[in-house]
């Protein structure tokens, strides 16, 4: 049998091995994760960011004619949260890894790949098995490389201007490639707003807001259903009131906005003493653009 002093040393020669396995030391190509919301749908890139590190990186140490992870350690995944259009292709909502088969002087093709394997997988014989990454595309689009400002990291960048459209792009070396997601925003934010919709007043009126601008119709039905649950409240007739000044119909707009402070100085709560100063700056405005009838019928309101 092993004396008590061995076996002691034994453990903690084991323990001292596991500890330093176990530090938390730099990697050449760190993970990383870029994450961006478009309308109501969520994007995100997870990769391992290598370095340039004085190599020349396309066409050298990625070579043109063969497909790359577009990352390095583990594969490089896209997530959406709904369904989507790239280059007028449906790509369902889900997790897809990424490849990218790189060309001299041509356009670059993006695989994602739908079995969820990585790009080694395709090796065969020797060579990458290119007819096999296709056959496992959920979608592969071209695109165009760009020359680019150097930077030393891979990084992806997703970039959102609209409610229904983004621009992803990895960027690397003195390249940039990109391709733009479109994203069906007014669909999907209909779809919650008629789960959600059934007798709350709060949504009634936040849906109305939504659509205040592109369908000032619905707008209004949507808040007439607010006021019929919660009448006498000054927000959602506030909101009425707003709604008919985007059209122009200053003079319901201000019997709405007056009703509105009407009932906010009856029961006033920290929102309407908040935004008073606001709703009665609305009314200030909206008052030279009322015609004299009504201005004649409501003096003593003004």
């Amino acid at each position: 049998m092993l004396k008590r002093s061995t076996l002691s040393l034994i453990v903690t020669l084991l323990l001292g091995v596991a500890n330093v396995f176990a530090q938390n030391l730099p990697v050449p190509s760190p993970a990383a994760e870029v994450k961006q919301t478009v309308g109501v749908t969520e994007i995100s890139v997870n990769y391992s960011s290598p370095a340039v590190k004085g190599r020349t990186v396309f066409g050298e140490l990625e070579k043109f004619g063969s497909t790359w992870r577009a990352g390095a350690n583990g594969p490089t995944a896209i997530t959406f949260s709904s369904d989507v259009m790239i280059d007028g292709k449906e790509v369902k909502a889900g997790t897809y890894n990424i490849f990218l088969s790189l060309e001299e002087n041509a356009e670059w093709t993006y695989h994602f790949n739908g079995a969820n394997k990585s790009i080694f997988a395709y090796n065969k014989d020797g060579k990458q098995d290119i007819a096999g990454i296709e056959a496992d595309d959920v979608a592969s689009f071209k695109t165009k490389p760009e020359a680019a400002p150097f930077r030393e990291r891979l990084t992806y960048l997703i970039e959102s201007v609209k409610d229904n459209e983004a621009k992803v792009t990895l960027w690397w070396d003195k390249t940039m490639v990109s391709f733009t997601v479109n994203v069906p925003t007014d669909k999907l934010a209909e779809a919650n707003i008629a789960s959600s919709t059934k007798n709350v007043w709060r949504t009634f009126q936040n849906s109305a807001n939504f659509y205040a601008s592109s369908n000032p119709e619905k707008a209004l039905e949507l808040i007439e259903n607010s006021i019929s649950l919660r009448p006498n409240y000054f927000w959602n007739n506030w909101v009425k009131a707003q709604i008919l000044a985007g059209q122009e119909k200053y003079d319901e707009a201000l019997t709405a906005a007056i009703d509105a402070r009407k009932f906010g100085e009856a029961k006033p709560d920290g929102a309407y003493n908040y935004f008073k100063g606001s709703l009665n700056k609305d009314i200030e405005t909206w008052m030279p653009n009322a015609s004299k009838k009504w201005k004649k019928a409501n003096k003593s309101n003004i």
